[in-house]
């Protein structure tokens, strides 16, 4: 369950409370209202993209100990960790498992 983050019925109130109202805020105006149902269908295009992510996160769990490092070396500098270098890599690359991208 989310928790409402500052005082209840405040400007910085945001959250679900007791999975019945919802605290957001728009346009610099903290709104209280129902909670906002999730669309439960996703598109054709989200489903892949979530296939492609979780075959992205596979191929980094298949990785062995020296390759995980080389990935944290090569995201020195690049505000990444290694493994977060190694997704982004994959998805730019457009790897198809079981290949792996190889670090810059």
């Amino acid at each position: 369950m989310v928790r409402v983050k500052g005082p209840l019925f405040s400007v910085s109130a945001s959250g679900v409370f007791k999975d019945e109202l919802e605290f957001r805020t728009a346009n610099g105006q903290t709104i209280v209202g129902k909670r906002r149902a999730k669309p439960t269908t996703r598109t054709p295009a989200q489903q892949a993209q979530s296939a492609k992510f979780a075959e992205s996160v596979a191929g980094w769990k298949s990785l062995s100990a020296e390759d995980k490092q080389a990935w944290k070396t090569a995201a020195v500098g690049t505000g990444m960790t290694g493994y977060q270098f190694y997704l982004s890599d994959y998805q730019a690359q457009l790897i198809q498992a079981p290949a792996q991208p190889v670090p810059p």
